[in-house]
């Protein structure tokens, strides 16, 4: 059995047990009919140490989509914060990947749960550049593949559920069946949605563009993050609808993401975006989130993180 080789323990809660000996039972919900959610959060090794990347935000997204779900758990923030500060030091990291899940367990089976136990658990492990070395200073090639992104008619897509993410499987599959780092989801209507786990931006005449929920994405916190950064480096930026063929004439695009950071999108299904690389005002955002992600950034930006 292989695993996160670097993961040693996992709280299941309240317990911290060797992570050769988390499980999850057979007959949970979750096994069989994908009820879980979960956060990506990171932690980095900033000016003061390590801290936690917007851990509030992430720990009330977690729950929110716990709750569409129908899992209520016992367990606060404030627990759950210190949870995940205890694992992070029992594991002596100074940087990681943080995941939290929550998930249905066992109780009568069927579709419908019924008398469900609802799981908490929590892990830690490295996680270095998502979408590989290079990515962040010279770009991704992405495909705009043929599944569509599910509608929000259908299942809300602001929800981090872990059932949702059968979606992204497939396109990552098709994307990287094609030689591609990444796939892009359009939606029902033929617009842009999303990457498999990340938000996208373009660039065009120095103003930047993303998309709303409505279009069929979830509402990132990095991309929130960027959004703040973009109005504090005095860039326009506009909430809006993306037809594919903007994505194509952009001056720039980037992914947003816990995982994928800022990462430039250098070309789409062969074609360059703008120059082929990362574009200026891409850089300039994405330094500023990696300075703000350990400390470095103006102190606007220090709210952001919680000290391990």
């Amino acid at each position: 059995m292989t695993r996160q080789v670097d993961s040693k323990y996992v709280w299941i809660d309240g317990e911290v047990v060797p992570t050769d000996q988390a499980s999850v039972s057979f007959f949970a919900h979750a096994v069989h009919y994908g009820t879980a959610v979960f956060e990506g959060i990171r932690c980095y090794d900033g000016t003061s140490g390590p801290a936690i990347f917007r851990l509030p935000e992430h720990l009330e997204r977690l729950r929110r989509s716990a709750g569409e779900y129908f899992m209520e758990y016992a367990w606060t923030d404030a627990q759950l914060t210190a949870a995940t500060t205890d694992l992070i030091r029992r594991h002596d990291m100074r940087e990681c990947y943080i995941r939290p899940l929550v998930l249905m367990g066992e109780g009568k089976m069927g579709v419908r749960p019924v008398d469900c136990d609802v799981n908490v658990y929590l892990a830690v492990w490295s996680w270095g550049a998502y979408l590989g070395a290079g990515a962040l200073e010279n770009g991704i090639s992405a495909k705009i593949v043929k599944q569509r992104k599910f509608s929000p008619r259908a299942l809300d897509p602001t929800v981090k559920a872990c059932g949702h993410y059968l979606n992204s499987v497939l396109a990552t599959k098709e994307a990287a069946a094609g030689g591609y780092d990444e796939g892009i989801l359009l939606n029902s209507d033929g617009r842009v949605a999303e990457g498999s786990g990340e938000n996208i931006f373009i660039v065009k005449d120095g103003e930047l563009k993303t998309n709303p929920a409505e279009e069929s994405l979830l509402l990132g916190i990095t991309r929130d993050s960027v959004m703040k950064i973009a109005d504090h480096l005095g860039y326009k930026l506009t909430i809006g609808p993306i037809e594919l063929e903007e994505l194509l004439g952009a001056d720039e695009a980037f992914f947003t993401g816990t995982a994928a950071e800022v990462t430039p999108i250098a070309k789409v299904d062969d074609e360059p975006i703008g120059s082929g690389g990362r574009g200026e005002i891409t850089e300039r955002v994405q330094t500023t989130y990696l300075d703000a992600v350990r400390g470095k950034a103006d102190a606007a930006f220090h709210g952001w993180l919680c000290p391990v």
